[in-house]
């Protein structure tokens, strides 16, 4: 398999993890690190990019949406969690769950949409496979958490 083709796979790959309806799923940076580890083996570094190393204002785009459904999927989990420790038996969850099908739907929307993703990955040098540099600093959080670069997720972010 190319350079071009692995990067074509682990740009797909993570658009699917990025798009899961369970976008916060430990174990679906897995799938995203053992591409990485292909490119590792076949002699290439993957790196984080930095401002020279952006997305396209279209690309933005989706991104922004990304995080605004993201963002109201974790809102809704934490708003009924604090309706089960406030209210017990009486809460109300069902404005919530309304909030996270109607995200989960754009996901998918969006999923569709874009078929292909877009590209979270380039070659920029002749041996290394860069990361792009996201402004959304939350989301680049999230990106990297999934990639495998951090360990271990900061709570209070998404």
């Amino acid at each position: 398999m190319t350079v071009e083709e692995q990067i074509a796979r682990l740009n797909k790959t993570t658009w699917m993890v990025m798009t899961m309806p369970d976008v916060y799923n430990k174990s679906s940076f897995v799938n995203i690190a053992q591409v990485v580890d292909e490119l590792y083996e076949d002699g290439y570094e993957v790196v984080m990019g930095n401002s020279e190393h952006r997305y396209t204002v279209g690309e933005l785009r989706v991104i922004d949406r990304l995080i605004a459904w993201i963002t109201q999927i974790n809102y809704a989990h934490d708003e009924i969690e604090n309706q089960k420790i406030m209210h017990n038996e009486f809460a109300d969850y069902d404005k919530y769950y309304q909030m996270i099908t109607e995200a989960e739907e754009g996901l998918m929307a969006y999923r569709k949409l874009h078929p292909d993703g877009i590209d979270f990955f380039i070659k920029s040098h002749w041996n290394k496979v860069t990361l792009r540099h996201c402004r959304y600093h939350q989301f680049q959080e999230l990106l990297l958490y999934k990639v495998g670069f951090l360990t271990d997720r900061i709570d209070g972010f998404f």
